[in-house]
């Protein structure tokens, strides 16, 4: 192949650190770039994502566009002049039912290849007046893709219905995420939690990742059990609620906030638990991640059930109680850490198999729509 295929990716918001983010520059970083090259799309008003410097590195194109909401006409335009200066074969949309906006705009620009992702399997918004636009977008969706993508099965069934598609998981770089005691005691003494018990959780601070219930419960945890700790990795635009609550609870000096870490995946080393009590997830990648370092992590009822890949994993429903019994019954059992990452390669999960099977895919589309006569 003389030259490699340019796929643009489209994202709903800058190219920072969260789970699809993630995600793009996962299988990005593992394409053979000398057959499959990736430009992104994003959107904002101004700023930089944090992954930019990578993707430029990689030899790919960032293009940045307004808020459509905001500005309707000159979204179209400056999109349309996009996607036909490209002549793209391949677009891929990685933003839920917003997709249906930029994939209708693409099969107007004779796109022959227009993929939806889904990442999730509800809007990520409660405001009724976003809801019913993104429902109409939903609903409209498979009439503008060609090929449908989804991390789970709920998000896929969420976001298509009856449409066939295809799940695409939500691969990691196993090797980063092996357990190490040596770092796991370097992680603890910095933070002076050598012979605490560490309750662990990574993701942004938003409604979603249902942080001020898990505070509810580790609240309730450490008046049981004092010698526990809660440490949180993230940002996100509700910090300042959950610092308050934090606070109201005179749970300062036991709540550990990190703020956004560059190597949060060391900090799993850390954790004797991981949670994850979100609202909704379309796979919820951290438990993928935590499960492969082989710490036993409690999931919500809300997440899928493909997030299930190690025995050491459990579903609870969302019910303080419930969760508060749950995690001191593990703290008493003291259960030992699963030696967990020896098979987790046949999980689906190992991005080195999982990026080739999707460049596969890309070539083959690709060559059908360039050897049409």
């Amino acid at each position: 192949m003389k030259h490699s295929i340019r796929i643009l990716y489209v994202n709903g918001g800058l190219m920072n650190r969260g789970g699809i983010e993630s995600y793009m520059m996962n299988y990005y970083r593992h394409f053979n770039h000398d057959e499959i090259q990736i430009d992104f799309i994003v959107h904002n008003a101004g700023g930089y994502g944090y992954y930019d410097k990578e993707i430029k590195a990689l030899g790919g194109q960032i293009f940045v566009l307004p808020k459509k909401s905001k500005y309707p006409l000159s979204y179209t335009a400056k999109l349309k002049k996009i996607l036909k200066k490209g002549n793209y074969k391949i677009i891929h949309t990685h933003m839920d039912a917003m997709g249906a906006w930029v994939l209708k705009t693409a099969k107007d620009c004779g796109i022959p290849i227009r993929i939806a992702h889904s990442h999730n399997t509800q809007h990520l918004t409660t405001n009724p007046i976003k809801l019913f636009f993104l429902e109409q977008a939903r609903q409209s969706i498979n009439r503008y893709a060609t090929h449908r993508m989804a991390c789970s099965n709920i998000a896929g069934k969420w976001l298509f219905g009856n449409q066939p598609f295809q799940i695409v998981r939500n691969a990691i770089d196993i090797e980063k995420f092996k357990y190490n005691e040596k770092t796991r005691n370097q992680i603890r003494k910095e933070y002076n939690i050598e012979n605490n018990f560490l309750i662990g959780h990574v993701g942004r601070f938003d409604k979603q990742k249902n942080h001020i219930f898990l505070i509810n419960v580790f609240a309730e945890v450490h008046k049981i059990f004092p010698n526990s700790k809660l440490m949180l990795i993230g940002e996100g635009y509700l910090k300042e609620s959950i610092q308050k609550k934090i606070d109201t609870l005179n749970l300062r000096e036991c709540i550990i906030l990190t703020g956004v870490r560059n190597d949060a995946n060391l900090f799993y080393n850390a954790f004797d638990l991981f949670v994850l009590p979100s609202l909704f997830e379309g796979l919820g990648i951290v438990a993928i991640e935590s499960e492969m370092n082989g710490c036993t992590t409690f999931l919500s009822d809300q997440v899928p059930i493909e997030a299930k890949i190690a025995p050491n994993v459990h579903y609870i429903p969302l019910k303080k109680k419930l969760w508060t019994q749950q995690i001191l019954s593990f703290i008493y059992s003291k259960e030992k850490r699963e030696e967990a990452h020896f098979n987790l390669q046949a999980s689906g999960y190992d991005i080195k198999t999982e990026a080739q099977k999707l460049q596969e895919i890309y070539i083959d589309l690709w060559n059908k729509v360039t050897t049409k006569k």
